[in-house]
Parts: C-alpha cells; sequence; structure tokens
C-alpha cells in the first residue's frame, strides 16, 4: 500500500512538471441497510473494494499517459482505497505499468479490469473472470486487438484472425495455500466480414498452482512444472499427494463463442460459456453448464434505455451423469490441495452467484439455475442526462453435489445506481434489496460523491 501511495504523489508530480496527461479519480461513499449485511449487488462486483457489511469506503486513483509516437504508449497508474470494515482498513487499490505497442500490450502490477456491457453483466468477462474481487497481481501479455491472419476478398471483405493472452498472476498469502500462483492463457479466433458481423470463438484456460500447503509442504515450481501446468498434463512424479488424478495444480477453464452483427441502430451480441474443470467437462459431459446471454447496445444515447442486457447462468449437471472419468466436477472447489478454491481475499473471483463459506474455506452453492437481466439509460431534460444501472437477478441455488440445500433455496436481488447530480463533483445514488426463501428481506442504501480531475 505504501509504494502505491509513492506512485500516485510522483504521478501528480509528473504532471505538474511535464507533458504527460494524467487523470484521476476520487471517490468517497457512506451506505447502510436494514440488517448489519448489505444487499448482494450492493457489495458483488465492485471490483472488492466493498464488503458485506462496509459502512464507509473512500479511494484515490491516479494515472499518468505518455505517447512515444502514434503506435506506441506507456501508461502508469496507482490507486490507494480505504474500507471500514476491512481487517487492512487502507489497501492498495490498484499499482501498475502497461506499455503498447501496435497490437501488444504488456501490464506489470495490480490494475483494475475494463467494465464490459456497460456493466449489466453478472459476470464482465466470462463465467470464470468476474469484477466480484480485487485484481490479481502479476503480468499480463496480451493482443490489444485481433490479429489478421488473412483477407477474405478484396476491398475490406472480411477477415479471418485472433486474439490471444499469456498471464501469470500471485495469490495471497493468507489462504490455505500460501502464496499460490495462476495460470491463465486465452486464444479465440475472430471472423469479421466486414459488414458488421463476427464470430468470436475460443477457450480460456485456468490453474492453480505452486504455494505451500499446510498438508504437502512446498508445492512443484519448477520449469518442466510450469510446462507441465501450461498443457494441462498430469504431474507425474510431482504429482500432489492424494491427487486421485495425478494432475498438476488445480485447473479450470471455459469453451467460448461470441457472435455480434451491428445493424443501424444497434449492436447485437450472442453469449456464450461452457465451462469446465476436468476430463468430464472439457468432453462436453457436462452440458448444458455454462452462461448463455444476449446484449443489445442501441448507438442512440442519452434516452431511457441504451443497452439491455440477459443472462443465464445453468451449472446443475457438473459432469454427474457422466459414463466416463473426472464426475462430480465440485466448480470453483479443489479438494486435493487448494480448498480455498477459485478466491482471493474470501471473495468468488468468478460469477458471484456461487458461494463461499470464509469459515469453511469452501464453496457451498456451485449448483443453480441463474437469470440476470440488466437495463442501462439515462433520465433528464434537453440541457442534463443522469445515467442510471438497474440490475436483477432470480436463483434457484441447489448447494453443492456432495452437499445439497434442503430445501432449496430461492434468491431475488436488485440494484439501482443513478447519477443524481453533477456539477463541480458528481453524486451517485445507490438502492438495493434481497429476497431469500429462506431469510428476511434486505434493503439498502448509499451514496457516493466523485471528483475526476
Amino acid at each position: 500500500m505504501y509504494r502505491s501511495f509513492l506512485l500516485l504523489i510522483t504521478l501528480i508530480s509528473f504532471n505538474a512538471y511535464s507533458q504527460l496527461r494524467f487523470s484521476g479519480e476520487a471517490v468517497m461513499l457512506v451506505q447502510g441497510g436494514t440488517e448489519e449485511e448489505l444487499p448482494f449487488w450492493m457489495y458483488h462486483n465492485k471490483s472488492g473494494r466493498i464488503s458485506q457489511t462496509t459502512n464507509s469506503a473512500a479511494r484515490v486513483t491516479g494515472r499518468a499517459f505518455y505517447s512515444f509516437n502514434n503506435s506506441a504508449y506507456l501508461e502508469v497508474g496507482a490507486g490507494i482505497a480505504f474500507n471500514n470494515r476491512e481487517e487492512k482498513k487502507i489497501f492498495d487499490d490498484e499499482a501498475y505499468a502497461q506499455f503498447s505497442y501496435n497490437w501488444l500490450r504488456i501490464t506489470a502490477g495490480r490494475k483494475q479490469r475494463e467494465e464490459l456491457y456497460n456493466g449489466l453483466s453478472a459476470t464482465n468477462e466470462n463465467i470464470l473472470w468476474s469484477m466480484n474481487a480485487r485484481p490479481l497481481p502479476g503480468l499480463q501479455i496480451e493482443t490489444s486487438r485481433p490479429i489478421t491472419l488473412f483477407r477474405l476478398g478484396d476491398f475490406n471483405e472480411g477477415n479471418i484472425g485472433f486474439e490471444a493472452s499469456l498471464n501469470e498472476y500471485f495469490l495471497e498469502k493468507d489462504r490455505h495455500v500460501s502464496n499460490a500462483r495462476v495460470h491463465h492463457k486465452s486464444l479465440h479466433l475472430v471472423y469479421n466480414n466486414g459488414e458488421g458481423f463476427k464470430i468470436k470463438s475460443g477457450i480460456q484456460h485456468f490453474a492453480q498452482w505452486g504455494g505451500t500447503s499446510p498438508e504437502h509442504g512446498k508445492q512443484p515450481e519448477g520449469i518442466a512444472d510450469y510446462l507441465r501446468i501450461f498443457a494441462g498434463r498430469d504431474g507425474g512424479d510431482n504429482a500432489v499427494s492424494g491427487d486421485q488424478w495425478n494432475v498438476l495444480g488445480n485447473h479450470l477453464g471455459s469453451y467460448e463463442l461470441y457472435i455480434t452483427k451491428d445493424f443501424r441502430k444497434m449492436e447485437v451480441q450472442l453469449i456464450y460459456n461452457h465451462i469446465f474443470e476436468d476430463g468430464s467437462g472439457s468432453r462436453y459431459d457436462n452440458f448444458p453448464d455454462g452462461r448463455y446471454g444476449i446484449f443489445i447496445d442501441l448507438k442512440e444515447k442519452d434516452r431511457l434505455i441504451e443497452s439491455v442486457l440477459y443472462e443465464l447462468f445453468y451449472t446443475k449437471n457438473q459432469g454427474q451423469y457422466s459414463t466416463g472419468p473426472h464426475k462430480n466436477d465440485a466448480y470453483f472447489n479443489h479438494y486435493q490441495t487448494y480448498h480455498s478454491g477459485w478466491t482471493y481475499n474470501k471473495r468468488i473471483l468468478g460469477v458471484p452467484f456461487m458461494v463461499y463459506d470464509a469459515e469453511l474455506n469452501r464453496v457451498v452453492n456451485n449448483k443453480f439455475l441463474a437469470h440476470h437481466f440488466g437495463i442501462s439509460g439515462s433520465v433528464g431534460d434537453y440541457y442534463n442526462n443522469y445515467p442510471y444501472k438497474l440490475l436483477a437477478s432470480y436463483s434457484r441455488n441447489e448447494g453443492t453435489v456432495e452437499r445439497r440445500y434442503n430445501p432449496k433455496q430461492d434468491v431475488f436481488f436488485w440494484g439501482l445506481e443513478m447519477l443524481v447530480y453533477k456539477d463541480f463533483f458528481d453524486i451517485n445514488l445507490e438502492l438495493g434489496g434481497e429476497y431469500k426463501s429462506d431469510g428476511n428481506p434486505l434493503y439498502g442504501a448509499g451514496i457516493s460523491l466523485i471528483k475526476k480531475f
């Protein structure tokens, strides 16, 4: 956190005495509810800045941008945050350096991830990689745009290209396997017909590995082990004790398909993510588990409805009916070694409808059918427009394959964010509600002051 503070001060100094472009933001938030806990959408997908019982929070962020030429630039950013209910009340929100040249982008450090779908999605990028937790620190190497492999016809009649990324992250010390690592890579083929129709299809692969386990000691972290992690191969003599499949690390991934059509007045995208954790999922024995969605973005802005999103999440199969090996996937859990599962600082890294129990140190709900809706737009008059975002979600939760809820749990969450004042600073209002079949209703409200500079 101290290093982030020094970097933030340095950025402000550079802006005063150089030609660097600088931007920043300061936010102060107060909120509360009818119970000690806040409603679901008032603390989920908040980039790890807000906890379930947060009453006050604040953050300051600064970014410096230097352009070498039209195709190369360097961006450096830092931010510190405060949360009155975190064990460590002041923490680094981000601290990074990012270099871009033509189609290549390299990022080192902790950088907040881009919010997609106008902030309407329950899981942002894909079913495994949401904005529910703080961004992981590490190194990211990725394409910043599709790279053309070959063109179809003449005069830009279309092309086929690809997008790719290779990322290495570090997890926190305070987890079951301390200082474990996360390997992440992705590869997508992209077809563009040159007339507003695009198909993007590919795979994302994640793997937890390394670190120190209280039961098994230091986990393999050599070059040969990394190559096995990269390829998803078995661990040989280095496989962890008790791992019945003899696979090194904790793997999960998704097959993905995005179909986008650009119309005259709107852009429409169809979304599909198939989740897998082992052989049953990778060979589709857990179908139809995954994420299905449609996003409609209207081109005319400053109107009551500007974009709409619907997502369906289904995770009830989990390979339990598979006739082959690797049954009962237990999404986001890992029982052999990495007991903290797919979490960071006790927050789910993927779609937040998964429920993590910090005391048990395991995901206790990963078997559900969920519907999620999002609408964004703005209200106002000829002179002023005030943007809003409305989220509404329903889920029937069944617990896990090993320990099911009896009876099943029905939940409904809604959240509304709206700008209500803009001048020297902005004021944003937030409301939320949560209803569970086995609990009392929760209501909450919050107000934030935002100053951009």
